[in-house]
């Protein structure tokens, strides 16, 4: 293949990569929102590229559900939904507790110092107080968690079920915070990981998942009658 072709390959890569990365952010942060349409154009300019990047990359997010298309009106963020974070939840619950055994088969003082690391990160985003950072550094501990095991399928699987809660759920996540439990149940897995007690971790994973899903469920339930209420409340004469 000749070099100026693979450059330009390259290039077109990197390009779309950077689209890419600039939407997940905005998604993150709440500057795109939940059934908003994307304007191909605006995105562009924002970002510094042209619309062929920025369109690779909003398939790229129609593969993993965060985006969806609507024939002859364009691309749209996936709305909220009750029954999908459940089910991500349930599915996380599924693949980190499937992975325990092999973790504890596999543990080293190594791996325990690299999740005390991770536990370290996220207890610091919580004495700070700092939203975004304690989201991604709890989502860092559990990715951290499930690497231990080194399962390449379920870890790709697990890190989809995270971009689907924080690039679309982000917003309900900081309503529905549980950030007072999450880092005492984040340390009950910890020590019992530490001393290689499989079913310890098990149940206290089952435990930490189980009551954040119920939590967020109930919490989004509530946001949405109050958006509902909300928007009664305009229409009243």
């Amino acid at each position: 293949m000749p070099q100026k072709q693979t450059n330009k390959q390259t290039e077109k890569s990197d390009l779309t990569y950077k689209a890419y990365s600039a939407i997940r952010q905005m998604l993150f942060l709440n500057k795109i929102l939940p059934g908003q349409k994307i304007k191909y154009k605006d995105l562009a300019n924002l970002i510094g590229v042209s619309m062929t990047p920025v369109i690779q990359a909003i398939k790229w997010l129609e593969f993993r559900n965060i985006v969806r298309h609507e024939p002859n009106k364009g691309y749209y963020i996936n709305e909220v939904s009750l029954k999908e974070i459940a089910e991500v939840y349930d599915t996380r619950l599924l693949i980190e507790v499937s992975l325990v055994s092999d973790t504890i088969k596999k543990l080293t003082p190594g791996k325990i110092e690299k999740l005390k690391t991770a536990l370290e990160n996220y207890k610091s985003a919580v004495v700070e107080d700092n939203y975004y950072k304690r989201i991604i550094t709890d989502m860092e501990y559990h990715m951290c968690l499930a690497s231990l095991a080194d399962c390449k399928i379920q870890l790709n699987m697990l890190q989809e079920l995270f971009d689907v809660l924080l690039l679309r759920y982000s917003r309900n996540l900081y309503f529905s915070s549980v950030m007072d439990t999450s880092l005492k149940e984040h340390f009950d897995v910890f020590d019992r990981l530490e001393q290689a007690d499989e079913k310890g971790v098990c149940n206290a994973l089952t435990y930490h998942i189980t009551t954040v899903r119920d939590h967020i469920v109930k919490g989004m339930a509530r946001l949405v009658v109050d958006a509902k209420e909300s928007f009664a409340d305009t229409y009243i004469f």
